[in-house]
């Protein structure tokens, strides 16, 4: 499948112009992450590149999970996107200086 993509991206320099479709990135993500295809749902993806352009990531769901992938070559990578951490509470430096020196 690895193959697939890069021949798509071949094929792109060849014509100008690639299309790739919801399904192949679902099938190329599959592997990297390891769920089935018909469960993943693909967001963020670009139908086609033009010549030269580098492939965009995409995002990939499956099982509540959300992976970020990209491509280089024949290499697709999908990591775990990192949870949004929340800022520390200014709560507990205020209550420190109302306390005073120690």
């Amino acid at each position: 499948m690895r193959s697939h993509f890069c021949a798509l991206v071949l094929l792109s320099a060849a014509t100008g112009c690639a299309t790739v479709s919801k399904q192949q990135y679902a099938d190329l993500s599959a592997g990297a992450i390891g769920c089935p295809a018909e469960e993943l749902v693909i967001t963020g993806e670009k139908s086609s590149y033009g010549l030269g352009e580098m492939v965009a990531p995409w995002n990939a769901e499956c099982r509540g999970h959300r992976f970020i992938c990209s491509a280089a070559g024949q290499t697709v990578s999908c990591k775990e996107e990192l949870k949004a951490v929340e800022a520390p509470s200014a709560a507990p430096a205020a209550a420190q200086a109302e306390e005073g020196p120690q």
